[in-house]
């Protein structure tokens, strides 16, 4: 490894202003550091979405170092292997930076695609060289990290996820607003609903910003295209269309084939979806490719399916219900199929439900960890989500009724809607704006 292609990657070492000049230091500062990137100081591998801001979260935080932190510019190493396929290039950029036991911090960025980066790592932290290291790895797919998790290693895998609305809201809301969901976070659905309710007073702000949302999901470059022109430009959608298929092509699949599902994902979304229907649909030879592609795109954080529940348990042969894992992707991926939906609204805004519904009842566990699954009921008395004895209804309309909400069995009914806010019935229901709701999660 010669030490002037680390150079080229580390312009702080020459001189420390270099990392203001930074073209993704530069877009945090000017957009006023509305987004905050926050890494724990520790070893840990953040995986997520392409085009997502890991990188970005990575330049940021060298940036902090720098600057509000003191650390010597010299003992920051950041190298990105986009393009890189073999893991002795880890291992030869870890022995040309790390040549003795001084504190250092070590930014690899997209490692997730080079085969066999997890021994590289391994065999790092095995060293006793690395004892005074932190490392910080990002890559965009999970796929490989069911073959090593490195057990025993002091080093966390974590998601990096598009922003919660929740999280948007700390970004661009007004202070009066972030200053009261920064007090109050929710830490059961019973939490939650006691939060929603009390964010009533915002409801007309937090309405204003879910539009947007709507729109934009939690991309950073998505989100402030749109507030800066209106809308988003054809460029954003190009860039994550063809980060979806680099990392199609960099899985090993067929791009026609992943291009012929999500047609088939978008036709039918927030439906019931039959894997044997779509592969005849969409001239795919068999329903297990269908079945693996989703499960490709769960691993390259594209989709998620759910499944229905009979007695408390997941029914995995019955029919799923597949939501991508933002409303920027459903907008993305419908533009591209060219299949707009006048009830496209009501489907997105099922998605984000679900989406965060699920991340809060796994928001503290790292990758490795069994995640809490999410649900739904089938047939005649259908509930959009269920979890344990907890049921959630979407009904997109600016005036509902307790009637609105399926006669089951649940000890927690909640219907959620645009406007209407009624916290106790005799029947048990509550029913609250999807806006405020979201808020607290």
């Amino acid at each position: 490894m010669e030490i002037e292609r680390l150079s080229s990657q580390n312009p702080w070492w020459s001189d420390k202003d270099m990392i203001k000049r930074d073209d993704k230091v530069k877009k945090v500062l000017e957009t006023k550091e509305r987004i905050q990137f926050h890494l724990s100081s520790e070893n840990q591998v953040l995986i997520g979405p392409r085009q997502l801001g890991k990188t970005t979260a990575l330049k940021y935080d060298i940036y902090k170092k720098i600057t509000s932190e003191g650390i010597d510019p010299s003992a920051i190493m950041y190298y990105s292997f986009d393009t890189v396929r073999d893991f002795e290039v880890i291992n030869d950029v870890l022995d040309a930076f790390v040549t003795d036991e001084n504190k250092r911090y070590v930014y690899l960025d997209e490692v997730s695609f080079v085969d066999g980066w997890q021994r590289a790592v391994k065999q790092f932290l095995d060293m006793g060289k690395s004892k005074k290291v932190i490392l910080y790895i990002t890559g965009s797919s999970s796929i490989n990290l069911r073959k090593e998790l490195m057990p025993g290693r002091k080093i966390r895998f974590l998601e990096f996820l598009p922003l919660s609305f929740r999280d948007f809201l700390l970004g661009f809301g007004s202070e009066e607003l972030k200053h009261f969901i920064k007090n109050n976070r929710a830490e059961d659905f019973k939490t939650a609903l006691r939060i929603a309710t009390g964010l009533l007073a915002y409801s007309e702000e937090i309405g204003k910003w879910f539009e947007v949302y709507i729109k934009t999901g939690g991309y950073p470059d998505a989100i402030f295209d749109y507030i800066g022109r209106g809308k988003i430009s054809d460029d954003v959608y190009d860039v994550h269309w063809n980060a979806f298929i680099s990392d199609v092509s960099k899985d090993n699949r067929s791009v026609e084939i992943a291009t012929a599902i999500i047609y088939g994902i978008v036709g039918s979304y927030s439906s019931k979806i039959n894997l044997s229907s779509i592969a005849r649909m969409q001239g795919i030879k068999s329903h297990v490719t269908v079945r693996e592609y989703l499960e490709a795109f769960d691993d390259l954080f594209v989709s998620k399916s759910v499944f229905p529940v009979a007695g408390k348990k997941y029914v995995f042969r019955k029919g799923r219900k597949v939501y991508f894992s933002d409303p920027f992707l459903y907008n993305l991926f419908a533009k591209k199929t060219n299949l707009p939906d006048k009830y496209g609204e009501s489907k997105i805004v099922e998605g984000i439900l679900f989406n965060h519904l699920y991340r809060f009842i796994n928001k503290d566990k790292t990758i490795a960890e069994p995640k809490t699954a999410v649900g739904f009921y089938s047939g005649k008395r259908e509930v959009d989500f269920v979890i344990g004895d907890f049921g959630f209804e979407v009904k997109w309309q600016n005036e509902v009724s307790k009637s609105d909400f399926p006669n089951v069995e649940l000890k927690g009914k909640v219907l959620l809607s645009k406007k209407t806010l009624e916290t106790e019935n005799a029947d048990g229901i509550t029913i609250l704006p999807l806006s405020l709701f979201l808020s607290a999660l």
